[in-house]
């Protein structure tokens, strides 16, 4: 029996001059990495802002049966260089057709994705009326990334997200987070 391939997207970016210029993603990107391979996963990786090739990135979405994506948020929203990468790789017909109404023409209906999300925002301000998302969850919150890839035909598997990541990071806590929730989810 084959072994599940997953294709991890790193996409952060260096935009903001804070302390960790992407190495907390970076981290969170290796651990999964590492950890799936350690279960038996083949593991294929793109760090977008490193350069990508559109047609090498075609060859690991038709070969990776799950995409994780591992990225910051910026202005409520993924980096501008992962947004761009989904301009330049999702443009082939591999993705989709036109369907017969508008967003059912997804063609990856047999693989899955994972967000993995860090933001600068406290978890408190999510999920609780009269506080700035006003009761709304990080997927809510990503709305626009999680229609992308439902118009591409991806099942959505539970988001992570990791809070306060600037003000009081604690990066143990999150590697530990990270795996326990890639066992619940894969069902390790």
């Amino acid at each position: 029996m084959k072994s599940p391939t997953v294709l991890i997207i790193n996409g952060t970016d260096n935009q903001y001059d804070y302390a960790s210029k992407g190495k907390l993603n970076t981290l969170l990107s290796n651990t999964t990495a590492e950890y799936l391979q350690d279960k038996g996963f083949e593991v294929l990786r793109t760090t977008v802002i490193d350069g990508y090739e559109a047609t090498t990135e075609d060859e690991k979405w038709d070969k990776a049966d799950f995409i994780i994506f591992q990225f910051p948020i910026y202005w409520f929203s993924a980096p501008a260089v992962l947004k761009r990468y989904f301009e330049d790789v999702y443009n082939g017909k591999q993705y989709y057709r036109r369907g017969t109404e508008y967003g059912r023409g997804g063609l990856l209906t047999d693989k899955a994705y994972l967000v993995s999300t860090t933001w600068n925002a406290p978890t408190e301000v999510f999920n609780k009326r009269d506080t700035f998302f006003n009761g709304q969850s990080v997927d809510e919150v990503l709305s626009a990334f999680h229609y992308t890839h439902e118009f591409i035909g991806l099942k959505k598997l539970p988001s992570i997200s990791f809070h306060d990541v600037v003000k009081n990071p604690d990066a143990d806590a999150y590697v530990q987070k990270l795996k326990e929730h890639l066992e619940k989810v894969f069902k390790l």
